[in-house]
């Protein structure tokens, strides 16, 4: 206003001149204050984006609502500092318990590059940072191929591996998602003396099987056999043949029936022993599996009882896998089985057998389930292990022979009771090759 005035009405030319230069330093000097404003305010934004909390606000500027928004901004920058060092603080207590922990961690992102792996993992593995899984290798081929499996279509995320040294490695896998990346994390455990454990205990449960089954029928033979020879020695001396009586003969022909069947026992119990240390090797082809159900149903028809028994089905046609379709037969059969004597044995009310089929991405699920009595929980541990019967006259052979024809063949099978008022036997098979149509 001022220069307009010293132009047009005053005429003075070198004083508007002069209050017009004034006037465009103004101006300029108030772009270039609110320029190192917007500088310093983007200045400090991009640092607290790259984790960098030093810079310091300006403390006066002369302008009151530009210092109210420096003191904010100041107080922001005190909160971040204050969340930081928190961060830090617990990523170096976690880091301390991680690095301290005796269960072997590392994270694989989706390449197979490892990104972070503690001492118990290197020691068991020897993987470093920046290694890639490839390294595990030399633990076993098949090893890189399960860590980096779709953790979705994965059929189990553990598994174990033994390492060059003869330690059996438990390897559990779990993924974080991190936006566009997925990591694997995965827990190792050297479970070499649990196993070893495991397997002293089956073999004393084992040994003690054999003992009490053979005992059972040696013992009758031994003490008939005294009895026996009692009848014909006097003194230790053969008897005369007018002496023999007719009781005589008749209680050594039942005592001699009785050695039989005991003999006939102990050979038939050896037999099935033979049958669990002799699994056959299993003959892999392409086995239409859910036929193979439905013929397995029409063989267990035969048995008694089966009639009374509502058989609930959910079979899709036509899965095609590779099996060895004998053994998958014989396990099918004996769960059957086992499922039709549990509900008749028991007297169960409406009794109830359910089959299911159900395809996965690349496995196959068998569920054989039944509302017959539950298996208590103390008789789960031992409901595989060979000749452990509950049946009176069971041989204890078939259930254990039947998970390790399944393990023979790269699948398991499990027992959850419980389940729906249910008693399921579950068999995981994998190499599903085919779907229906």
């Amino acid at each position: 206003m001022a220069t307009c005035y010293m132009f047009f009405l005053e005429q003075s030319f070198v004083f508007s001149a002069l209050l017009f230069l004034v006037l465009i330093a103004a101006g300029v000097n108030i772009i270039r204050y609110f320029n190192r404003i917007n500088q310093w305010i983007s200045a400090f934004l991009l640092g607290i984006e790259n984790d960098d909390t030093t810079l310091k606000a300006p403390k006066k500027t002369g302008n009151k609502a530009i210092d109210d928004v420096y003191t904010g901004i100041t107080r922001l920058n005190e909160i971040f500092m204050h969340i930081k060092s928190e961060i830090n603080v617990q990523e170096q207590y976690f880091r301390m318990v991680i690095d301290q922990s005796a269960t072997g961690l590392f994270s694989v992102n989706q390449t197979g590059r490892v990104i972070n792996v503690n001492p118990a993992a290197t020691k068991l593995t020897k993987l470093y940072e920046h290694h890639h899984i490839n390294t595990l290798q030399i633990i076993d081929p098949a090893l890189p191929g399960f860590i980096l499996q779709s953790f979705q279509d994965a059929t189990r995320h553990s598994a174990i591996f033994e390492n060059q040294y003869g330690q059996k490695l438990l390897f559990k896998l779990s993924e974080i998602k991190t936006g566009t990346d997925s990591i694997k994390l995965v827990a190792i455990s050297d479970i070499t003396k649990e196993l070893d454990n495991r397997e002293i205990d089956a073999w004393v449960k084992l040994a003690r099987t054999l003992s009490h089954e053979i005992m059972n029928n040696i013992a009758p033979i031994t003490t008939l056999s005294k009895v026996i020879s009692g009848y014909f020695l006097n003194q230790n001396k053969t008897i005369n043949a007018e002496d023999v009586d007719s009781a005589m003969i008749a209680n050594t022909v039942k005592g001699l029936r009785v050695i039989e069947e005991r003999g006939l026992g102990l050979m038939n119990f050896i037999e099935n022993y033979r049958k669990f240390t002799k699994l056959p090797v299993p003959k892999f082809s392409e086995v239409n599996i859910s036929a193979l159900i439905e013929s397995n149903l029409m063989a267990a028809s035969a048995y008694s009882g089966f009639t009374s028994i509502k058989v609930v089905k959910q079979i899709p046609a036509d899965i095609i896998i590779i099996t060895d379709e004998k053994l998958l037969s014989q396990v099918i059969l004996n769960l059957l089985k086992n499922a039709l004597e549990a509900m008749i044995s028991d007297h169960t009310p409406k009794p109830q057998l359910q089959i299911r089929l159900l395809p996965l991405s690349n496995a196959v699920k068998i569920e054989v389930s039944n509302n017959g009595p539950k298996i208590p929980p103390e008789m789960k541990e031992q409901i595989f292990v060979p000749f452990f019967t509950t049946k009176e006259n069971g041989s204890g052979i078939g259930l254990s022979l039947s998970k390790q024809i399944i393990l023979q063949m790269g699948g398991d099978i499990v027992l959850n009771s419980g389940k729906d008022e249910h008693t399921t036997f579950t068999i995981v098979l994998t190499s599903a090759i085919g779907k229906p149509a």
